[in-house]
């Protein structure tokens, strides 16, 4: 399975450190960034300096899109809290985009991509890097 982690909405420079340590962490070399702003827009040379560091690499977005396109994934789980209409993660033999809220809130509809599947990792709301961490181990290490 080829696995990237795109985190899409994030302003925060701690938690875009937190959930690339994480992606990094569990082997996933490509970590997306789509749609930075704010601080982390700022200081994204901070996440440049640890992807090296730690043998990964960053690609940045401004559109869902767009990263969609260049990267091409067969599946996208969206992954939020657990709530009714979520699928748990699951493990396939294909291409895989782990699409991650960088501020702990649900997807909307607009936000999402043609074909992208609302998931959760775990059934209880730990927030995004949570649920990134849980969902990177069901996927690589069951």
């Amino acid at each position: 399975m080829e696995l990237v982690v795109a985190v899409y909405n994030i302003s925060s420079v701690p938690k875009m450190l937190e959930l690339a340590k994480i992606t990094y962490g569990f082997g996933v070399k490509r970590f997306v960034l789509v749609k930075v702003f704010g601080a982390a827009a700022q200081q994204i040379g901070d996440l440049f300096k640890l992807a090296f560091k730690m043998g990964g690499e960053v690609l940045v977005f401004n559109d869902i899109n767009d990263a969609v396109e260049v990267l091409r994934p067969d599946v996208i789980y969206a992954i939020g809290r657990p709530e009714k209409d979520t699928k748990p993660v699951e493990k396939v033999d294909k291409k895989v985009m782990l699409l991650i809220h960088g501020a702990d809130l649900s997807f909307s509809p607009r936000e999402l991509p043609p074909g992208a599947v609302l998931s959760h990792a775990v059934n209880r709301d730990v927030g995004s890097a949570g649920q990134l961490a849980v969902a990177l181990y069901r996927l690589l290490e069951s």
